[in-house]
């Protein structure tokens, strides 16, 4: 156990770190949460709103349509820019992540750490994607780029923690993180997925009221039978 890497306190699931390698305008960044909780502070314009755009809860919904990925759902914010940041970059691959941890009954700890690799290139105008959920630490025996700043493909994150582990397609990786967290099957954690999405809509922060909360959650959660 590294005792330089945060680590949980709870028999439930909690999200100790959240991390970005190339994307948008960060290189390697990581944020720790502190008993499960992360504020991220700054002034316009820093980052803060792409951090949880990117990490949360993307990488437990795993699409990159931007109706999704985006708090305000602009089409026209697109993966490929956060990538190649509207021509700055020819091609980029990147990493978002987030890991949890939890203690087991038996005391003994354990972590999970959720990913996805994006790689664009300049002219094709789709983005290629793979998506990971393994036992293994970033910076405790799994690196997502070398001392060179060379970021790893799918291919090399395959050999480092088992094919196994790493999906090429989104279905499959929502299964397994949903096996691994929450265990609700594939229709509630569907509809756990659109709760959020539809939680997270700025006119929600913006303008709390009843009503928008009640339609927000219509929308979301389809009628009882």
């Amino acid at each position: 156990m590294n005792a330089s890497l945060p680590q949980p306190a709870r028999t439930r699931w909690q999200p100790l770190r959240l991390g970005l390698i190339e994307l948008y305008h960060y290189d390697v960044e990581e944020f720790w949460s502190e008993d499960g909780h992360l504020m991220l502070r700054g002034n316009n314009g820093t980052g803060k709103s792409k951090v949880l755009s990117l990490t949360l809860p993307f990488l437990l919904d795993a699409s990159l349509s931007p109706a999704r990925v985006e708090p305000d759902a602009d089409p026209k914010k697109r993966m490929e820019w956060n990538l190649l940041m509207g021509g700055r970059n020819d091609r980029r691959s990147g990493y978002a992540w987030i890991e949890f941890g939890r203690v087991d009954e038996d005391s003994e700890v354990q972590f999970l750490t959720l990913g996805a690799g994006l790689r664009a290139t300049a002219g094709r105008g789709s983005v290629d994607a793979w998506f990971f959920a393994s036992e293994a630490r970033i910076g405790a025996g799994l690196q997502l780029v070398d001392a060179d700043r060379v970021v790893a493909t799918r291919e090399r994150l395959a050999e480092a923690i088992g094919s196994a582990n790493v999906f090429t397609t989104a279905r499959e990786y929502r299964r397994r993180v949903d096996e691994r967290l929450f265990g609700l099957g594939e229709a509630r954690y569907r509809a756990l997925m659109d709760t959020l999405i539809q939680l997270r809509q700025p006119q929600l922060s913006k303008q709390p009221n009843e009503a928008n909360l009640s339609r927000a959650l219509s929308q979301a959660l389809a009628p009882l039978e």
